[in-house]
């Protein structure tokens, strides 16, 4: 089936259900996908699935990730027919941000560009924000893109998508970290969400999606176990800013370089 060719659609397959088998049981969170260049002489790329780090729980556990079947007539998505991708032990194409309070990781599927029978879209980096974007007010109109509390359209394999408003001054680090706040419900399962905004007359990607407020308590990691849920939300979630994701593209970026001698 042919993707029609808006954003608001086509984001839809940039998004992966991330599913992890731990000892408490299944860990289910969002993905999504970006590609990165290296910046070496042969121009190579990376594509990436960026999570939490909660998400990912421990890279040495079993993942498993359901990918759009490619329609090879249209180069679209067949619906309702997958592609499953289960790796037991995925360290080996794992990074974590440097920083280990900053709640974001990244695995490394660019071994899947190869294959002809997958279908996503990638999430270019040129629609990452900067913050000094005029219309990047508070009160500004947001969405994200999930799979709150394991729901999405399970025959399709498509997400859902959840709207709200920018509560803080985005412009500005919350509480000294590279975060702000959205006025929006989040659950459990929106981990790893990426967070748009239209800005400027395009859209753009402030972030993701990574904790809740909940009553008593400033902020609680959303927790991945579809068994467990959050009670008494106080309807505010913390978004980490696309700045950080560039920290990360950093440290991959230079690991990469090293590890296959590019330049």
């Amino acid at each position: 089936m042919k993707v029609k060719n808006i954003f608001e659609e086509e984001v839809f397959y940039s998004t992966v259900r991330v599913a992890i088998n731990t000892s408490q049981g299944a860990s289910i969170g969002t993905g999504f996908i970006a590609e990165i260049y290296l910046g070496d002489k042969n121009n190579n790329k990376l594509t990436l699935l960026i999570s939490n780090k909660h998400v990912f729980h421990d890279p040495a556990n079993h993942i498993f990730l359901n990918f759009h079947k490619l329609d090879p007539d249209d180069g679209g998505p067949l619906l309702g027919e997958f592609v499953s991708i289960e790796q037991q032990d995925f360290s080996h194409v794992y990074w974590s941000h440097p920083n280990p309070n900053i709640d974001l990781a990244c695995i490394n599927i660019s071994s899947l560009t190869h294959r002809n029978d997958i279908h996503f879209k990638n999430i270019p980096t040129s629609m990452f924000a900067t913050f000094d974007e005029d219309d990047l007010i508070p009160g500004a109109s947001i969405w994200f893109v999930g799979y709150p509390e394991n729901r999405f359209d399970v025959i399709n394999n498509l997400p859902l998508l959840r709207r709200g408003y920018i509560s803080s001054v985005p412009r500005f680090d919350f509480n000294g970290e590279k975060q702000f706040i959205v006025d929006a419900q989040v659950y459990p399962g929106s981990s790893g969400s990426p967070c748009f905004a239209f800005v400027n007359g395009s859209y753009k990607l402030l972030g993701i999606v990574t904790a809740t407020m909940i009553k008593h308590e400033m902020l609680q990691s959303l927790p991945s176990n579809s068994n467990l849920g959050i009670h008494q939300t106080l309807g505010l979630g913390i978004v980490l800013k696309t700045t950080l994701l560039e920290e990360l593209f950093s440290l991959v970026r230079n690991d990469t370089v090293q590890k296959y001698n590019l330049s």
